[in-house]
């Protein structure tokens, strides 16, 4: 190793961050996020220095404003921070509290006995992650003023007027080089500054936002008594508040309890009115002391017999303040989250069982109330533990565990892996339970039928078409109800056939696109499905065997598609035969599992085994030998054989023969081999055919006849022979043209550019020539007139009849006209149904479309628009339970809820594992509709209340699908509000015929899905998370409640902003 790329190690390697440099260097450290919480977290910080004040009864008033510079400023009128200066550091105290960690007031316990952090840790953690920063200070009638930036003094501590009264005055710009946003929400801050001061009896705080001229002012007197009544407002509650204050030692503690008539619960634990949201040792001990508690009334009571209480079952429907006031509070963390003092568990649990006790011995009604609640906790959490017993066993004999719905990701490491919880699937559409669906076993079921026959384990199989246009087969999975009561329209196909669907779902036009139904008109063409039962003839040597029709224009024998099916799929291989057998000898059950490859020998052996099951059942054999037995038949076969039009007809057969090119070649070389073979044949030949011309030709009229067509030609054009050899010598007198034309001819006429010219212009050629075919057909019932109608349309891109069946058919009339007659189906008709019905879907895995009975192909619910490693997708029926108005038994009983669980992993309740999670984020996609915002809401609901942990651990996302497409040329932009709308439109000059508003997702195709709201590198996904829980549990009540007009008065309140984080 050279002396260059040496790395030592020594005493200089060892770095001293100063100052407030370590903040800047590791601030989630101190704040928690460098987001949006962190960013709150800064105000708290400020706030919680003039709370501390107030708890030291020197502040009554707190006035906090949101200026329109991006800076926030907070003014106490509390004693406001020292500024003489400090005896060891010589520079005023203030500068020594704002620039130096572990310094201020409340380390000197004669200040403050009371307070909620440390005077200057978070302070000075504000002015380090800012990027500007001025406090301004009233004492003894002076006001002084300093300037910070990014945690450094840039003035001097100066006086800068008189003042009246004393208090402490920070202004502060956050620094975007540290945070992700820098824009405060002025919700999130009400919803904390209403807790202090529920937490302060008598102490108000000003919330004003200059930006939006919006101000709040909280001010309470009723204490925690107000304070659960307020998080209790939307729900129906059991009795008044109960509620007690005691000294203990270096600290008071202060609870209220109030039990409602849901099935959660709310413990909120404040330390110092610092909400403790990871909870503590406070928290423990009051939960300790209330199962103790209503254990022993009730036993007391005999209203327990040989059971006792679980935590869970005296805490359903508890809503509870915890509140303590300690001198030297130990928290885990600069944020402040979790209590950790161990004493005061025992002290907690002893102070709330004293008082508890004596107020139920006091207020029996009360107490009573309490017991009856936990009593049918428990009685639901047993009949719970049944339901998720038997969840257990339904999925201890179900594919590993997992519900069949789920369509799971390969990839196993849950940090990698996303699930999305799809609304109905967002597929689009669905139909009704009577719809039939063409199978490949040569049935048509209804959907209805097929949820049947899927719950009794019988696999399916329906015809799809494959992304090269050619017709395949795809196995049917998961049909069920998608919606119930749905609005639906009727659909009249130009053969009769009448479909009942919703007006959203997706048809596939016969150019391989899709259209949604509502949409349809009468000149679109849908892709067909047209299938018959093969009869000899031709090159067709198996009768009784369904066959259908390719886009490549001949017919299929359904099992060979099954065949296909199966080798790809590697059920079989080639290598086990040639010859393509149905195990249970029907000729029309096609499906994979009724088709198996054979030896010839083999498949010879098998059918001589069988023959019972063929052409030798007994009653088969009865008829042949009763009908050839028959005087009748006999002489009607002979009658038949001596027709003039029958013979004629095997003459006109045989010339049609003829017309094969395959039959034509196959008898020119049997012919061929005859001929060279043969000597006295190949002489006999040649002295006929030189007879026969030198006949022809001694004709004097067949002389006369050429020479005249050839006399006449120049008769008629009697310039022609001497303009075009004129011409043509002109022309070819330029060499340097002759070179020129030479070398261009032989760079442009490569075969790759001859093969690439002819491929496009047939393609042009056939589907012109083909519409027009159609539509004559359609409208006279034969071709005839078809060579006039496409002169009449002068587009040379049309073929002569002639000339578009020797080019594609090779002059096989038959297969031409077959091919028009099955080239589409159209629609007659669309009305709209005043009846709602219950409508179904099934899902085909790769091509996601199938064919209907009535003879079109339509789209299937979507799972396709993912990334198959890592993303999953968990379809749910329409909105889940509410879990607010419901008990736990009814909640696990479930099936969309229990799928849920099941799929994530963790469990709930006291079950509830963070480390089995499966997904790395759980992401809710849903449209963007009134009942997709209430499935969100109804999800995010069950989230907050049974998993909350995946909330607060980073798991939960919602999808943001665009609103609108902008189509610019070629381009598609995608938006998301009416705002960047206007924006976009004004600057691309779009106008509305280039705008498309997503209803739905259904409404995209699987690459709009894909690029707009499932791939990583585009998307946008909102992350959920839980800023302050009791704001939480207050909008869930009233939201999801029984409360109406508090719901509605929430409503008209949030209308304009019509968003709602929480």
């Amino acid at each position: 190793m050279s002396d260059q790329k040496k790395e030592t190690y020594n005493a200089e390697s060892i770095k001293v961050l100063e100052g407030l440099e370590g903040i800047r260097k590791r601030p989630s450290m101190y704040i928690g996020s460098t987001g949006k919480e962190g960013l709150h977290h800064l105000v708290y910080e400020v706030v919680d220095n003039s709370v501390d004040e107030a708890l030291a009864g020197f502040c009554t008033k707190i006035k906090v404003t949101l200026n329109k510079n991006g800076s926030v400023t907070v003014e106490d009128d509390g004693r406001g921070i020292p500024v003489e200066t400090h005896p060891i550091y010589k520079v005023p105290a203030v500068q020594i509290a704002l620039t130096k960690l572990h310094a201020g007031g409340k380390f000197d316990k004669k200040s403050y006995a009371i307070s909620g952090g440390l005077h200057g840790v978070g302070v000075s953690v504000v002015n380090a992650l800012s990027k500007k920063l001025i406090i301004e200070v009233k004492r003894e009638g002076k006001t002084y003023q300093q300037e910070y930036s990014r945690g450094n003094p840039t003035t001097k501590l100066k006086i800068i007027g008189n003042a009246e009264g004393t208090g402490t005055k920070i202004t502060f710009w956050p620094d975007e080089e540290i945070f992700s946003t820098i824009i405060f929400d002025f919700k999130m801050l009400e919803t904390r500054f209403r807790e202090i001061t529920f937490l302060n009896a008598g102490l108000k705080i000003e919330l004003r936002d200059e930006i939006k001229d919006t101000k709040q002012e909280f001010f309470s007197t009723g204490g925690l008594i107000e304070f659960v009544k307020w998080i209790n407002k939307s729900k129906e509650v059991l009795h008044k508040p109960i509620y007690f204050k005691r000294e203990m030692e270096n600290g008071v503690i202060e609870i209220a309890i109030q039990y409602n008539a849901s099935y959660q619960e709310n413990i909120f634990g404040f330390v110092n009115t610092i909400n403790t949201v990871e909870g503590g040792t406070h928290i423990s001990g009051f939960k300790t002391a209330l199962t103790r508690v209503i254990n022993d009334y009730a036993k007391k009571k005999e209203l327990l017999k040989n059971d006792s209480f679980t935590g869970d079952d005296v805490r359903e429907g508890l809503t509870a303040i915890v509140s303590i006031k300690l001198a030297e509070p130990q928290f885990e963390g600069q944020t402040k989250t979790k209590l950790g003092n161990s004493e005061i568990k025992g002290l907690v649990d002893s102070i709330v069982t004293s008082a508890l006790t004596e107020f139920f011995e006091e207020n029996p009604n009360t107490a009573k109330r309490i017991s009856d609640k936990s009593l049918e906790a428990a009685k639901a959490r047993l009949a719970a533990k049944k339901a998720k017993d038997l969840i257990r066993r339904k999925n201890a004999f179900s594919l590993g565990g997992l519900p069949g719905k789920l369509a799971d990701c390969s990839d196993k490491k849950s940090e990698d892996t996303e699930l999305y919880l799809v609304e109905g699937e967002s597929a689009g559409g669905c139909f009704s339970g009577d719809t039939k669906i063409a199978l490949v076993d040569g049935r048509n079921l209804s959907f209805t039928e097929l949820v049947e026959e899927s719950k009794q384990g019988k696999e399916n199989f329906c015809y799809t078409i494959k992304e090269d246009s050619s017709i395949g087969i795809e196995k049917i999975e998961n049909p069920r109800i998608t919606k119930k009561d749905a609005l639906v329209i009727k659909i009249t196909l130009d053969n009769d056939n009448e479909i009942i669907c919703t007006p959203d779902h997706k048809f596939m036009l016969k150019d391989g696109r899709y259209k949604e139904a509502k949409d349809l008109k009468s000149k679109d063409s849908l892709m067909p499905l047209n299938r018959k039962i093969s009869k000899m003839g031709g090159r067709i040597t198996i009768d009784g065997y369904e066959m259908v029709w390719d886009l490549n224009k001949n017919w299929i024998f359904t099992h060979l598609l099954s065949d296909d099916y199966n080798i790809k799929k590697n059920i079989y291989t080639i290598e086990q035969g040639e010859h393509k057998h149905h195990i249970d000898f029907n000729k029309l059950n096609n499906n994979p599992n009724n088709i198996i490859r054979l030896s010839k020998e083999n498949h010879l052996i098998l059918h001589t085994e069988n023959l019972s099951k063929t052409i030798h059942r007994e009653d088969v054999k009865q008829k042949a030998r009763e009908a050839h037995q028959n005087p009748d038949y006999k002489e009607k076969i002979k009658k038949w054989a001596n027709q003039p039009e029958i013979r004629l007809a095997l003459s006109q057969n045989a010339k049609k023969q003829w017309e094969d090119k395959n039959y034509r070649g196959f008898m020119k070389d049997k012919f061929t081999e005859f001929y060279n073979s043969n000597e006295k044949y190949r002489k006999f030949n040649n002295e006929l055919l030189n007879k026969n011309q030198k006949e022809y030709w001694e004709n004097p009229e067949n002389r006369k006849k050429a020479s005249e067509k050839v006399k006449k030609f120049f008769e008629e054009n009697p310039d022609a022979k001497e303009y075009l050899s004129n011409l043509a010598k002109e022309q070819w007198k330029d060499e340097a043209l002759i070179i020129w034309r030479r070398q261009k001819t032989r760079e442009q006429w490569t075969p790759e550019f001859r093969n690439q010219r002819k491929e496009s212009y047939n393609k042009t050629y056939y589907e012109k020539t083909i519409k027009l075919m159609k539509f004559l057909l359609e409208k006279e019932g034969n071709l005839n007139n078809f060579d006039k109608l496409r002169v009449e349309n002068k587009d040379k891109s049309i073929l002569s009849l002639n000339t578009f069946c020797s080019r594609f058919f090779n002059n096989n009339f038959e297969e031409m006209a077959e091919t028009i007659k099955n080239y589409n189906h159209k629609i007659k008709k669309i009305e709209l149904l005043s009846n709602k019905i219950d409508v179904y879907d099934i899902e085909v895995p790769n091509t996601h479309n199938f064919a209907l009975a009535s003879g079109v192909f339509v789209h299937n619910s979507a799972k396709m628009a993912r990334n198959k490693e890592m993303q999953a997708i968990l379809p749910l029926k329409g909105k889940i339970l509410n879990v607010e108005k419901a008990n736990p038994s009814k909640v696990l009983s479930s099936e969309e809820i229990t799928n849920m669980i099941t799929v994530i992993g963790t469990g709930i309740g006291e079950q509830f594992d963070p480390e089995k999670v499966r997904y790395g984020k759980v992401i809710i996609m849903t449209d963007a509709d009134v009942d997709g915002e209430h499935i969100k809401t109804l999800l995010l609901t069950f989230f907050f209340r049974f998993m909350p942990q995946l909330i607060e651990n980073g798991h939960i996302f919602a999808a943001m699908p665009p609103l609108y497409r902008i189509r610019k040329g070629q381009k598609d932009i995608y938006v998301y509000d009416d705002n960047e709308l206007k924006k976009a439109t004004a600057e691309l000059s779009v106008g509305e015929g280039g705008i498309t508003r997503f209803k739905g997702l259904g409404e995209m195709s699987s690459t709009q899905l894909w690029e707009t709201t499932m791939n990583p590198k585009t998307r946008k996904v909102k992350k959920i998370y839980i800023e302050d829980a009791i704001e939480a549990d207050r909008i869930f009540s009233m939201l999801m409640g029984d409360d109406v007009q508090a719901r509605k008065d929430f409503i008209q309140e949030n209308a304009r902003e019509a968003q709602l984080d929480i």
